[in-house]
Order: C-alpha cells, then sequence, then structure tokens
C-alpha cells in the first residue's frame, strides 16, 4: 500500500502532516493541533469533539490514559464508545500537550473557547479563567481555515472522520477485526453505515476464495 494513498472524501497521511504543520503557524498550535487529530486520529465530528471533558482522556492519577472515553455522551446519531489512543502516537503527545497548556480541573472542557486561553476580560470572576467549551461550529472553521492555509481540499470535519473510519478499517484486515470492530470505534449504530465507507477488496476477496476452496476434493 503506498504511504500517502487517499480516497475520494479522504485525507491522504501527507496531507494530514500538512494540516498538522500549518498548526504551528497559528496563534494557538497546540490546541488547533489536538483538533486535527482528534478528528483524524480518532474520528470524533466537531460535536464531540466540543462535548470532551479532560476527565475523557485522563486517568486518575492526571496522567493521558490509553483511551478517549465517549461515555455519558449525548445524540441520537452516534453511540458513546471508548476509543484507544496509541501508547507512543502523536494523538497522545498532542493531548499531553494541550493539557500542559492549559491547566484545569477534571471537569473543564478539553479543547476551550479563545476566550479561556486568553484569560477572562477584566471584571469578570477576578483571579479565575473561564472554562468554556468551543462551540462545534468553531471546531468545524477551524478545520476549514487550516485545510485552506495548508492548501489541501477538505470537508471539514467529515473528511477527517472518513479518513479514520476507512484507515481503520484497513488495518482491521491485517489484524483479523471485522466490520463490527470498525463500527464500534466509528459509534455507528448501523453497520451498514459503516460498510458503505469501507471499500471492496477484489484481490482479498481472490485470496480469500483461494485459501479455502483451492485444492478441495
Amino acid at each position: 500500500m503506498p504511504e500517502y494513498w487517499a480516497l475520494k472524501g479522504t485525507l491522504s497521511e501527507r496531507e494530514i502532516r500538512k494540516l498538522l504543520s500549518a498548526c504551528g503557524e497559528t496563534r494557538y498550535p497546540a490546541r488547533n493541533r489536538a483538533i486535527v487529530l482528534l478528528a483524524c486520529d480518532a474520528g470524533l465530528t466537531p460535536k464531540e469533539i466540543s462535548w470532551l471533558k479532560r476527565y475523557s482522556v485522563q486517568t486518575d492519577d492526571g496522567l493521558v490514559g490509553d483511551h478517549i472515553s465517549l461515555a455519558g455522551k449525548k445524540g441520537k446519531k452516534l453511540e458513546p464508545r471508548k476509543i484507544p489512543v496509541a501508547r507512543n502516537g502523536r494523538l497522545r503527545k498532542a493531548l499531553i500537550e494541550v493539557l500542559g497548556n492549559v491547566p484545569g480541573t477534571v471537569h473543564d472542557p478539553l479543547i476551550v473557547s479563545e476566550r479561556a486561553l486568553d484569560g477572562a476580560p477584566e471584571g469578570e470572576l477576578p483571579g479565575l479563567q473561564v472554562r468554556q467549551e468551543m462551540r462545534p461550529t468553531s471546531i468545524g472553521y477551524i478545520l476549514w481555515k487550516l485545510a485552506e492555509r495548508a492548501g489541501i481540499s477538505m470537508d471539514g470535519g467529515r473528511d477527517a472522520r472518513r479518513t479514520f473510519i476507512v484507515k481503520v478499517g484497513r488495518q482491521m484486515k491485517v489484524e483479523g477485526g471485522s466490520a463490527r470492530d470498525v463500527q464500534k470505534l466509528a459509534g455507528h449504530r448501523s453497520l451498514e453505515t459503516t460498510q458503505r465507507l469501507l471499500e471492496a477488496d477484489w484481490k482479498a476477496q481472490q485470496r480469500a476464495i483461494g485459501t479455502l476452496f483451492d485444492d478441495l476434493p
């Protein structure tokens, strides 16, 4: 498989790296890298990214854990779920960075508004910062602006999430998983929804039939 594969509606690895590079040119690089990777490497929607609390990624001792928990998340379209985080992966590193840049309690939003990052205006909550989550529309706008800055064509969070699902679907074949495993990670309520995003592999079908039935009496 080429390193920089891409299907229609998905991002290549090169394009993801361009998005991450573009984050370095923004006012809040750590926050924006976390947004990009929560979308591309965890398959979260802007609404889900907005919903995340610090406890969604932290263990009891305050460290970044081995998964993102969406337990308790509301919404009719996608199921609550947990998504593994690679121990030495770029997403975990981005989460550590964003948590370290903005102190807060476990119940504060993971991705906070620019007002919280800049500090509360004078006269409001003296000595404290306002911990307000970034709105889903703002997160979608950031992804769109980063794509524009990086010079790539991208349908905001939709293409980032599709990229995650397709990549995981391909790797599941290698790991012996199934479309059901991809469905659980994507949070789809229907397996049919997941299957529509996974492309068929004719060569894999041929190998499977050959392995099962070649040389049978």
